[in-house]
């Protein structure tokens, strides 16, 4: 569908759960989000409260591209971690 499966902070609230059992302490931090090339990333809460455009592509989105050939915009990923996962192919997401 193109929509997130999990939510924003799903992985860290499982982290905190689990924490003593893990022997570990999870560190929150806010989700970033693409506004543009002028600014870059920011924290989710700036981009909404200034009320800038943000752009996302979802997992689900990015694999399909992936496998069809179009176009992942560098904001996203490096084009060479695109060429090697292209080329891994459905292997790379076992």
């Amino acid at each position: 569908t193109g929509d997130d499966f999990y939510g924003a902070y799903d992985a860290q609230e499982i982290g905190k759960k689990y924490s003593a059992e893990l022997g570990m302490t999870v560190t929150h931090y806010e989700n970033m989000v693409y506004v543009g090339p002028e600014i870059g990333y920011v924290e989710e809460s700036v981009a909404k409260k200034q009320g800038q455009k943000v752009v996302k592509l979802s997992g689900t989105e990015f694999r399909r591209r992936l496998r069809s050939g179009e176009e992942i915009p560098e904001w996203f990923a490096f084009k060479s971690v695109v060429d090697i996962l292209s080329e891994a192919g459905d292997d790379a997401f076992c």
